[in-house]
């Protein structure tokens, strides 16, 4: 299950009622198959992400389904500043706040729009939940591509006020109505 397998284009999908599994990246892995719309993020998953992860630089779990490579999100630790964004805490001293960021998310080409990305969102939400309930963190970050921002949004992420004209929007969600007091 956890490889990806060798005749993957000859690949065939109607649905994915099959489950999906989450694993972290190790080196053991066959990333060789995984293709998104991304060169920039095949290049990292295939070159980069484990050497960041074991660099301690952040952290890439994998999407299987039925034995194929259909996924990948990396986290890893950052900050914003206070005054990007709108609704921080009024009598809050520091100039940043601690945070979590979407380092990295992509779906395998063949398998966009069949709820993978959703999928995904909904368990870096619950990892970004549990590491708040455990050190301080009151924000999940993402810089989104332009044509990503709508997903974002679905999830209720806001356009950070500094840097909005760039190529890659920087984005946050505000974790504290997610986690338990």
């Amino acid at each position: 299950m956890r490889k990806t397998r060798e005749k993957s284009e000859n690949l065939r999908h109607e649905s994915l009622d099959d489950e999906l599994v989450i694993l972290p990246l190790d080196e053991t892995d066959d990333l060789s198959s995984f293709n998104c719309k991304s060169e920039e993020l095949n290049d990292f998953l295939k070159t980069n992400a484990l050497e960041d992860q074991n660099n301690l630089v952040n952290r890439t779990r994998l999407c299987f389904c039925d034995g194929y490579l259909v996924g990948f999100y990396s986290l890893a630790a950052d900050t914003i500043e206070t005054k990007s964004v709108i609704d921080g805490i009024e009598s809050y001293s520091y100039r940043k706040y601690p945070a979590i960021k979407i380092a990295r998310l992509a779906i395998d080409s063949r398998f966009e729009r069949h709820g993978i990305g959703t999928f995904l969102m909904k368990i870096i939400l619950a990892q970004t939940v549990s590491t708040c309930e455990n050190i301080g963190c009151r924000y999940l970050l993402v810089d989104s591509k332009l044509e990503s921002i709508g997903f974002y949004e679905k999830f209720d992420f806001k356009v950070a006020e500094k840097n909005k004209k760039t190529d890659f929007v920087p984005m946050y969600l505000n974790m504290k109505p997610y986690v338990s007091k």
